[in-house]
């Protein structure tokens, strides 16, 4: 019986409802287990957000194509975010926002985004890789399938 409380207790079945309140509440908590390690803090920053969604009750993650006017990574897909403003994000999650609101436009967007929690990884490898010590924040967006979600056409292409 504990063998198969544990094993049921940890399983995230999405093929019924999408992303529902128990398997969000299940993701939360398993972000917030994750370890951190912060190695050394890095003078150049950013931040991504992993959106999922439900399109039609079909959990998603809401990629992005870049621009192909943009001189860095264009006509790359990718997620929203990007580079840490010193003068007006009082943390990474407020970074992550900010540029998911100023990459996509949806109607009530402040309203609707749930932050789950951080992914959790050694800055320093990822600076090494890079360039940028990155920070994930795993976010939901709710249902969208009918969402009006423009795309800012300076920087998103689709």
């Amino acid at each position: 019986y504990v063998e198969q409380r544990r094993s049921s207790k940890f399983n995230l079945d999405l093929t019924q409802n999408g992303f529902d309140g128990p398997s969000l509440e299940l993701l939360r908590r398993g972000l917030n287990r994750m370890p951190r390690r912060v190695s050394q803090a890095h003078s150049k920053r950013a931040g991504v957000v992993l959106p999922l969604c439900n399109v039609n009750g079909v959990p998603c993650i809401l990629f992005e194509k870049r621009s192909a006017k943009l001189r860095a990574h264009a006509d790359e897909v990718c997620l929203p975010g990007g580079m840490v403003s010193s003068e007006t994000d009082k943390s990474i999650v407020g970074t992550c926002l900010r540029e998911m609101n100023e990459e996509i436009t949806m109607d009530n967007i402040d309203d609707v985004v749930t932050v789950l929690g951080v992914l959790r990884c050694n800055w320093g490898e990822v600076h090494h890789l890079v360039g940028v010590a990155v920070t994930p924040v795993v976010c939901y967006l709710g249902e969208i399938g009918n969402a009006d979600i423009q795309p800012s056409a300076d920087e998103v292409a689709e």
